[in-house]
């Protein structure tokens, strides 16, 4: 896949720099539900989750309806425009999902005022760039002409992701950026390792941010609908090529299958300089 560079920001050619241009300015609705997450961090896992809490609170009748992926994305003989402007036509309540940091995403989610919701997903740096690595090989495969020796290296690739010379811009950089907003009262702050070790009380936290009021009985229900092997089983299945390829392992740790000990040491130095004293934390294992 092509890339190139916009604000000093790498993104792929699906995401046009008109769409960039405009998103800052977007149109947001007072009862808009978005996530926001970095790739490979949980991103369609909340989503689902969000869908369904919205549906048993019934908020919402078809959430399909409602739900808008990337929506900086427009990809080539799928989506007729932009994915930005098909959302203008979707029912409210909507559920909007961008990669973008916070500095290109839209004013009104940026520094939100009125009723606007915004979840935010994070996942600790090595098991995403892990799982980056192993995706991209994937779309490699379904998308490209499927030769794998023309990917950078794990090597390049683990030191690319450091020096933040890769999709949607550096790792740090992007969670600093929203974690800005951690005492805002728009808000939520979650852990794709949360998600791992406690789904129950991560929807738990979900249907209260969004102002449900679920029984015990539909948080289970929830809950048990949403584990990572469920949804990898479901998605598996899917006939949409993007979708398919989503879940691997879902492992947290995983990150120790293939870094060195000399990568485990740069990540560490960088990890501890730039989170020193903000308070964000990640776990690891």
């Amino acid at each position: 896949m092509a890339y190139y560079q916009y604000k000093g920001i790498l993104f792929p050619v699906d995401i046009s720099k008109e769409t960039l241009d405009a998103i800052p300015d977007y149109p947001v609705r007072d009862d808009d539900i978005f996530v926001l997450t970095y790739p490979k961090s949980g991103t369609n896992w909340m989503m689902e989750i969000v869908s369904k809490v919205m549906k048993a609170a019934g908020k919402m009748a078809t959430p399909d309806e409602h739900v808008t992926w990337c929506f900086e994305l427009q990809l080539p003989g799928v989506d007729e425009k932009p994915r930005h402007v098909l959302a203008m036509d979707s029912s409210s309540p909507r559920i909007i999902h961008t990669h973008l940091p916070r500095q290109l995403a839209p004013k009104m989610v940026a520094n939100p005022k009125g009723k606007v919701k915004a979840i935010v997903v994070m996942r600790n740096p090595k098991d995403v760039v892990l799982s980056f690595y192993h995706y991209n090989q994937k779309m490699e495969i379904e998308f490209g002409n499927g030769d794998l020796e023309s990917l950078e290296s794990w090597d390049t690739y683990a030191t690319n992701f450091l020096d933040g010379k890769c999709q949607f811009g550096d790792f740090y950089d992007h969670a600093l950026g929203w974690w800005q907003m951690k005492d805002d009262h728009h808000f939520l702050f979650l852990k794709y390792e949360d998600m791992k070790k406690n789904l129950r009380s991560v929807v738990s936290d979900v249907a209260a941010f969004l102002d449900t009021s679920l029984d015990e009985a539909s948080v289970d229900n929830i809950a048990e609908s949403c584990t990572f092997n469920t949804l990898k089983a479901a998605w598996g299945n899917s006939d949409d090529a993007l979708k398919k390829h989503i879940c691997r392992k879902g492992v947290i740790g995983d990150w120790k299958s293939m870094f060195t000990s000399e990568q485990k040491e740069a990540y560490d130095a960088k990890h501890n300089l730039k989170l020193e004293g903000t308070g964000l934390e990640f776990d690891f294992e």
